[in-house]
């Protein structure tokens, strides 16, 4: 196998390495949310209002992201990604009350808009073009099988070391990891979109002279599609934004407090983080898939199993609250996971609902909506439960995740790459 070859597998495995170290981060600290409020002193609520932080900067981020991403590159974009998550780590270990706790937050939520998902993306889709959201679904379930043996590592490290030596430990893996990912795996990114037109070859160059014939290899067609000033036309980009922005309450708001919840029923704190650590494999394994299933159900049926099974997972998990059962648990949890690929439903979505041609573009759209409505879910989520009790907390994520699913529907019956495949 030539290197030309190999290329974009190298590309593929540096964008892993550099959303597994980036966002993986967010996991840790999830799983050690209860250490993390005793640490700082301080109350739920105002710690909600750090996650918060994070996301009103990714949204803001993400309204210029799609034009900054392209200036920067979504290359540099991934390496700018890194420093920062390593800055904003550094600042998590060292935070004794909620003022670090949220200028960190605010730099997390930087990386979140330009140097996470959005231009992981870009980058493979320069080198995958249309095959771009299948091996972006292989890439986050990568991604996320490494992210939970990381918070099962944590669990173990938790016996020995305090989390704020962890988090400084991570933070150096994050800077080195990254940083080689993007200059040595990701490398040189092509000047032009696997799938492209490229200017049309000669036989013979002297043939490109004036007037006479050509005999060239044909160019490849370019990718079929809209561009996002063409979606912008139409309802279907509204209704998929409201939708990411609903399913956004589902994933953030299971990922922010599921700590708290379990630990609400007495369980040991690092039994919570092991129990998580499980999790994560299984939102690994839903991940892996997801991209395929996606390409062979359809979006419709793809958006009720994620939803309607979370929704399902978090009945069972309501009723163990009060029954204690473990097959409640252990099933609720195994249904919750299906909402695991919600952060990447636009890189999923995109191709059925507007196509390939201004992928990069629409997908900071989406993402710029699903942090949109973290903005509000951390917040709201943390004042149902501290105030009404978990259970309720929980029943209001599930409800909002039948309201994206309902919305997603309406979007791709509103599709105008689905109306153009039919004329």
């Amino acid at each position: 196998m030539d290197a030309s070859s190999k290329r974009p597998m190298m590309a593929a495995i540096g964008c892993a390495i550099i959303l597994t170290v980036g966002l993986g981060s967010t996991s840790l600290l999830n799983a050690i949310a209860v250490l993390l409020v005793e640490g700082m002193n301080t109350d739920l609520v105002t710690y909600a209002f750090g996650p918060m932080l994070a996301t009103i900067f990714a949204f803001l981020g993400s309204l210029v992201g799609t034009k900054l991403i392209d200036r920067i590159t979504p290359k540099r974009c991934l390496l700018i990604g890194s420093v920062c998550t390593a800055i904003a780590l550094t600042l998590f270990a060292m935070a004794t009350g909620p003022v670090m706790w949220y200028i960190g937050n605010v730099i997390n939520g930087i990386v979140l808009a330009i140097g996470a998902h959005a231009s992981a993306a870009g980058v493979l889709s320069r080198f995958y073009g249309e095959r771009t959201p299948t091996v972006f679904g292989v890439v986050v379930g990568v991604m996320s099988f490494i992210i939970a043996g990381l918070v099962f590592i944590e669990s173990l490290l938790l016996q020995v070391f305090d989390y704020r030596t962890i988090i400084y430990g991570y933070a150096v893996i994050v800077l080195v990891l990254g940083v080689f990912s993007n200059v040595v795996l990701i490398g040189k990114v092509p000047a032009m979109p696997a799938g492209a037109p490229v200017p049309e070859v000669a036989d013979d160059p002297a043939e490109l002279g004036g007037g006479s014939r050509r005999h060239g290899r044909p160019a490849p067609p370019a990718p079929g599609g809209i561009t996002l000033k063409e979606a912008m036309r139409t309802p279907a980009l509204y209704l998929f934004f409201a939708a990411m922005v609903f399913a956004s309450f589902p994933l953030n708001g299971f990922s922010a407090y599921s700590s708290n919840f379990l630990a609400s029923s007495g369980l040991d704190a690092s039994f919570v983080v092991t129990l998580l650590s499980v999790f994560a494999l299984l939102v690994a394994v839903v991940s892996l898939v997801a991209g395929k299933v996606s390409e062979k159900l359809g979006a419709s049926i793809s958006s009720i199993i994620v939803f309607a099974g979370f929704a399902a997972g978090i009945a069972l998990l309501v009723m163990w609250l009060s029954s204690l059962s473990d097959g409640m648990l252990y099933g609720g949890l195994v249904l919750c996971a299906l909402i695991g690929p919600v952060q990447i439903l636009p890189a999923l979505f995109i191709p059925q609902l507007f196509g390939m041609k201004d992928y990069t573009a629409i997908n900071a759209v989406g993402m710029g909506a699903f942090y949109l409505g973290g903005t509000a879910v951390f917040l709201i989520a943390a004042a149902i439960m501290q105030n009404i009790g978990f259970g309720m907390g929980f029943i209001v994520l599930a409800v909002s995740g039948v309201v994206a699913c309902v919305l997603f529907l309406f979007a791709i019956a509103a599709s105008p790459v689905r109306k153009m495949m039919k004329k």
